[in-house]
C-alpha cells in the first residue's frame, strides 16, 4: 500500500491504527499482566496489517517475535504464581500490604527478607542513626521513643522504618520490642535496589508504606483525642 494521507485515513489503514493505539493503551497500564496483554493484541493487530494489507514480512516477524516473548512471560508469571505458597503470616502480610502484586511478585519480594523472633528490648530503629533494614510486625509490641521519651506503638501489620527505608536518611525515632517481637525484615539497600529495579513492586511499597503511615496518624490521633497519648 503506497504511503499517501489518503491510504493512511483509508478502511485499510484501520488494522495499523488499531495496533498502535493497543500499543499506546499498554503504556498507560499499571500492571504488568495488563501491560503484556494489550503488546499482544497490539501485535496481533500489527501481523494482520502487516500481512494483508502491506505485504511486509519484516513487520509480520518481528511483531510475532514479540507476540511470542511476551506469551512466554506471562506464562513465567502465571506458573510462579501457581507455585507460590504462603504461611498464615504471610497471607496476612500480602493481604493487607501487598494486594496489587501476583502471588509470584509477592512470594519474590518475600524471599528477599526473613522472618525473625526478636527478643525483648531489640532495636529495629535507632534515633539518629541509619535504618539497616525495613521491617513488618507480625506479631507482638514495639514502643517508639523520641529523646527518650516513649511517644508511641507499633502494632501487628505496622512497618517501622519505611519513611527513611528508601532514602537512607537518619531514623527519626527509636523502635524497640516490648516482649517478643514477629517481624519479617529485609536489608534497606536491597529494598531500594530492588525498587530501582521493579517498578510493579516500587509502586505497591509505596501504596502500602502511604496506607500504613496514615493509619498510624489517625491511630495518633485518637490516642490524642481521647487523652491516651503514651508518655
Amino acid at each position: 500500500m503506497e504511503l499517501t494521507l489518503q491510504s493512511a485515513l483509508s478502511s485499510q489503514g484501520v488494522l495499523g491504527h488499531l495496533a498502535y493505539v493497543a500499543l499506546v493503551v499498554s503504556m498507560l497500564m499499571r500492571a504488568m499482566t495488563w501491560l503484556r496483554v494489550l503488546v499482544i493484541v497490539s501485535a496481533c493487530l500489527a501481523v494482520a496489517y502487516g500481512a494483508l494489507i502491506l505485504s511486509d514480512p519484516v513487520t509480520v516477524f518481528w511483531e510475532s517475535l514479540l507476540i511470542v516473548v511476551n506469551l512466554v512471560q506471562l506464562l513465567i508469571s502465571h506458573w510462579r504464581s501457581l507455585r507460590a505458597r504462603f504461611s498464615e503470616d504471610e497471607k496476612t502480610f500480602v493481604a493487607r500490604h501487598l494486594p496489587g502484586l501476583t502471588r509470584g511478585e509477592a512470594r519474590d519480594l518475600i524471599d528477599r527478607g526473613q522472618w525473625r523472633d526478636l527478643p525483648d528490648g531489640s532495636s529495629l530503629t535507632v534515633e539518629g542513626q541509619p535504618v539497616s533494614h525495613l521491617s513488618y510486625v507480625s506479631g507482638g509490641l514495639c514502643e517508639v521513643t523520641l529523646h527518650g521519651v516513649r511517644v508511641s506503638d507499633c502494632r501487628p501489620g505496622d512497618f517501622v522504618g519505611e519513611m527513611t527505608a528508601l532514602t537512607s536518611a537518619p531514623a527519626t525515632a527509636t523502635v524497640r520490642a516490648r516482649g517478643v517481637v514477629t517481624v519479617w525484615q529485609i536489608d534497606a539497600e536491597d529494598l531500594r535496589v530492588l525498587v530501582q529495579r521493579r517498578d510493579p513492586v516500587a509502586r505497591e511499597i509505596d501504596a502500602a508504606f502511604a496506607r500504613n503511615y496514615r493509619e498510624k496518624i489517625v491511630l495518633m490521633n485518637r490516642l490524642v483525642a481521647g487523652g491516651h497519648v503514651p508518655g
